[in-house]
């Protein structure tokens, strides 16, 4: 049924938006359906859910991470608010929930004779000698499923509208230990800082946006690149973590970081040599730091601060404190930092 589809749709838009997903009973399962036998004694579904409740919080949320619990609360209110508003407004017409959806629905995800056609037409070659008239109830039916997202998220925006939903929750920031190879002003109102591994093709992906994000937002914002190796999946990632650190003790860090990042290959020692070259470094000064190991003092630095911040993965952004995991699309990156600043703003 349309109904039940709209449903599921309108769970699902929810979960696309992030990683994970929350542990929530199944609808319409009964919790005292039995899932085991011990001699005489029955053991239930909703045993069973109780009994894995905490062990499922902590998978969920890698055993308290602060970014991961805000995570997961956020996508479960988002859910929450939606559910009370749909069931407030069933009542509100004298409706069943799962009649409102139907009605509406069936007002939203309008498929035309039009759109039936252009479809059949455009995957001609599949159908043979079936006709347009006997595969047109089978598109159409395909199509309304197709609209069913929009027509879900767009009849529960308009019932937050008009509800005037406030979000409370509040993200939470992170206090990191140390400093990091920065650019930016000091004073800046907002710090940007990453843990990032130069192995890592998510972070060198990450690497343009965050240049952009600098020439946008020039003076206004400091960012900060802590080192955060990978070694388990990355094993060149320390060794060019540790280079860059003695680049970095002539002056010429983020000349070599560029060479790292922007070769899109190399991280083998002969490799770092011939960055180091192409940086403009002293290279024979350069291998005697690399080679007697004191830069492993502030990698491992960079890594015990960002596993105190809950870091498990790279990229891993914090925004004046506020976390985010992975590649960063621009307009997000935007919309981060326009927030804080417009924050720091007199009001």
């Amino acid at each position: 049924m349309l109904r039940s589809h709209v449903l599921s749709l309108l769970a699902a838009a929810a979960l696309l938006a992030c990683n994970g997903n929350t542990p929530q009973s199944v609808s319409g399962e009964d919790g005292g359906t039995p899932v085991a036998k011990i001699g005489d004694e029955t053991i239930t579904q909703a045993e069973l859910d109780a009994w894995i409740k905490d062990e499922l919080w902590r998978s969920q949320t890698d055993d308290g991470n602060a970014a991961k619990v805000f995570s997961l609360r956020q996508r479960g209110l988002s859910r929450m608010i939606d559910q009370r508003l749909i069931d407030a407004e069933a009542e509100r017409r004298d409706l069943d929930p799962d009649a409102l959806l139907d009605q509406e629905a069936a007002k939203r995800v309008a498929v035309t004779d039009e759109e039936v056609k252009a479809f059949y037409q455009q995957h001609a070659a599949e159908w043979g000698e079936r006709k347009l008239e006997t595969e047109a109830a089978g598109i159409r039916d395909y199509l309304a499923r197709t609209k069913g997202t929009e027509a879900a998220q767009a009849f529960v925006a308009e019932l937050r509208a008009a509800a005037r939903v406030e979000t409370l929750l509040e993200q939470p920031r992170v206090a990191i230990a140390g400093s990091g190879h920065a650019k930016g002003p000091a004073n800046a109102a907002v710090t940007v800082i990453e843990f990032s591994d130069y192995e890592c093709p998510f972070c060198r992906r990450a690497e343009p946006v965050v240049e952009q994000i600098l020439r946008e937002y020039a003076g206004r914002v400091r960012f900060e690149y802590r080192h955060f190796p990978l070694e388990s999946i990355h094993p060149k990632a320390r060794g060019a973590a540790e280079a860059a650190v003695c680049a970095d003790e002539q002056g010429r860090f983020w000349e070599y970081h560029a060479q790292l990042f922007g070769d899109g290959k190399g991280l083998a020692q002969k490799e770092l040599v011939a960055h180091a070259t192409n940086a403009g470094l002293d290279v024979a000064a350069f291998q005697a730091c690399v080679a007697d190991g004191r830069a492993r003092a502030r990698v491992d630095a960079d890594v015990a601060a960002g596993q105190a911040a809950g870091v498990t993965g790279t990229p891993a952004f914090f925004v004046n404190g506020v976390p985010y995991s992975g590649a960063i699309p621009i307009d997000e990156f935007r919309r981060a930092l326009d927030a804080e600043l417009a924050a720091k703003q007199p009001s």
